[in-house]
Parts: C-alpha cells; structure tokens; sequence
C-alpha cells in the first residue's frame, strides 16, 4: 500500500492510498514522484516512483481478511515480504494450497483462507468488519479508513464500484429515498461533507473523526452532532444501491 497525495509532500493531507496489486497510470515522473491516475476508480494524485512496480501480473483473486502477510515461503515462520489489506489485488499461480498457503505470481506465498475469487452480497456485512478501525483522513484499509474509504470498500467487496470521494458517491448508482420510505440495511446516508451505511431502520455505521474511528450510532445521533456543524440540513439523503 502506499499514499496518495494531491501535490508533491508527504506532510500535506492523505489524499487516498493505493492497495496492493492497483494499477496506477504514471503520466509523469519527477524528482523522486510520479504523478498518474489509478485505473480502479480514475483517482488522480502523486505517489512516490519508487512505491510503484513495473511488474503487471493478471488479477485472480482479492484480499478478503482485513488484512494479511506475504511471506517468503509457505509457512507462518517464514520472514514476511510485507503486509496487504482487505480488497488488495491478488495473483495466484496455483490454487491448490501448500500446507495452507498459496503462491503468487511474485513467487512468494499467501495464506489461503485469507483470499478469495468471489464477491460478497451484503456491503453492510463487509463495512462491520472494520469497526472500531481507527479513522485517518484518505485511509483505505484497518490500519485507518474514512467514510467514503469505508464505504468503498465494503461495496468494493461486493462486486460494486463506487467513487472515492463523498461528493462523487452522492451522484453515482442508486435510488435516493422519499421521506415516507424506511431505511434498510446497505443504504448509504449523506451528510455534508459525510456518508455513512446504514445497519437497519435507525443504526448508522461510519468512519468519523467524532469518536475518531469506524463506530455505530443512531442515525438521530449523528444528525444532530452534524447539524451543530453545518447551515445545511445535516441529513442530505439517504440512497438505496441494492434493490
């Protein structure tokens, strides 16, 4: 994983992070930076070159664990190559396991229940996950996440694409709800400058710097720390992407 920024200085705010396995299209390289655009979700910003690798392998699998090892050999004792996280892009060479491991294209190995070929069908289920992560401004992974990060991946997990950011999610696929209609679990509540997945009719699950980590409050709750924060309504909608 490495950092995604929106200008050359890794002391400015995260702007987001690449995951394992992400390709990314450099259009330019300079002093030690490359500036491109991930193909996931065409996000834009400056990571550092040397965080990136020519190497293209066909992606077979993703990171379903919240996170996981690579490790040199097929064993827990073996030194490990690094750290990947839940929705990182995986390419097996072989899936029948080695004492519970499977090979990457890369030559090392990952343990095997911690990945997988298939996509989940409840976002909610995937977001809980997550809870009590701590937040960090443009995190994508349990080691910190923002909402949009979280809300991303959870429905990333699956099998739907969503934009990065909070103002993009507002305007992508879905159905905003009436007044008259009830929340249900996988609908995703907006607030300014804020989004949230709601776990039934009155629970919201969230990424926030309120209690600075991926928590559960009342909808209610969360309305009205909101609203000491905002001229806006604090409650944008709340959209229905699943059916």
């Amino acid at each position: 994983m490495t950092n995604l920024y929106s200008k050359t200085d890794n002391q400015s705010p995260l702007s987001s992070q690449l995951l394992y396995g992400e390709e990314f299209i450099v259009y330019d390289i300079k002093e030690g930076w490359a500036w491109g655009q991930a193909t996931k979700d065409s996000y834009v910003g400056y990571c550092r070159a040397d965080a990136l690798s020519p190497d293209l392998f066909k992606t077979t699998h993703h990171m379903t664990n919240l996170s996981s090892h690579i490790f040199k050999e097929p064993s827990p004792k073996s030194p490990s190559q690094g750290q990947v996280y839940m929705m990182s892009n995986l390419s097996v060479l072989n899936e029948t396991p080695t004492d519970g491991f499977v090979q990457l294209a890369d030559g090392n190995w990952i343990f095997a229940p911690h990945i997988s070929k298939i996509y989940g069908n409840n976002p909610a289920s995937e977001a809980l996950k997550f809870l009590y992560t701590p937040y960090l401004w443009g995190g994508n992974s349990c080691s910190g996440i923002d909402c949009s990060g979280l809300v991303q991946i959870a429905f990333a997990a699956a099998g739907i694409s969503l934009p990065r950011d909070t103002n993009l999610q507002e305007n992508a696929l879905g159905t905003i709800l009436s007044d008259d209609d009830t929340p249900q679990q996988g609908d995703l509540a907006f607030f300014p400058g804020h989004v949230g997945i709601m776990l039934d009719d009155m629970h919201l699950l969230h990424a926030n710097a309120h209690h600075m980590r991926v928590s559960i409050d009342p909808l209610r709750e969360v309305i009205d720390i909101v609203s000491f924060q905002t001229d806006k309504p604090p409650l944008s909608f709340i959209k229905r992407i699943i059916p």
